[in-house]
């Protein structure tokens, strides 16, 4: 599902949980800050369903904007500039800072049970890449599918841990190194 750009209410949840976390907001005081009534929040699925709206509308626009134009750059540079620019992008997103700070947990249901809808936008636009990729020759011959959940697994880490990275190392250090671990990972072996 993509969503828009602009949405009242799902702007609403994103300040409620700016300034006071998932926990404190409520349906009533998103309404209100939204100019909406109460119903019309529980007509779009509750709070929860919101916020994870508001999170998912976070990652595609992300997503998006940072896959831009095609250059004329292989497939693989492009991406492994690219995650890193998106994992940049989104460790400075407000929304995605409240979450760390106020409920981190949230996130642990997406990373031991299942794969959210932001987690599956990521992952099409990894094997539609690594499938790109293979067709100009700068991306090994691997499961496109096999390849973007390898991928995807690695790099969620630095989003969820930012917070650490920032407090142990510099982190534009840190998305260097996460281009060089793409760019590596899906470079075609070598022929003698």
């Amino acid at each position: 599902m993509q969503h828009s750009a602009s949405d009242p209410l799902l702007d609403a949840v994103v300040a409620e949980v700016m300034a006071y976390g998932v926990r404190r907001a409520t349906a009533t005081s998103v309404a209100q800050r939204a100019g909406v009534s109460r119903m019309t929040v529980h007509r779009r699925g509750g709070l929860q369903q919101l916020l994870l709206d508001a999170i998912s509308r976070e990652f595609d626009q992300t997503v998006h904007a940072v896959a831009g134009p095609e250059s004329g750059e292989p497939v693989r540079a492009r991406l492994s500039a690219g995650v890193a620019s998106t994992i940049a992008t989104l460790n400075a997103s407000p929304l995605i800072t409240a979450l760390h700070r106020h409920d981190p947990e949230l996130v642990v249901p997406y990373l031991v049970d299942r794969l959210g809808h932001s987690q599956q936008t990521v992952l099409a636009v990894l094997v539609e890449a690594i499938r790109l990729g293979q067709e100009d020759g700068s991306v090994r011959q691997v499961d496109p599918d096999l390849a973007g959940h390898v991928l995807l697994m690695a790099l969620q880490n630095f989003v969820i841990s930012a917070g650490i990275i920032r407090e142990v190392t510099d982190p534009q250090a840190v998305l260097r190194e996460v281009s060089v671990l793409v760019d590596s990972y899906l470079a075609p072996a070598a022929t003698s």
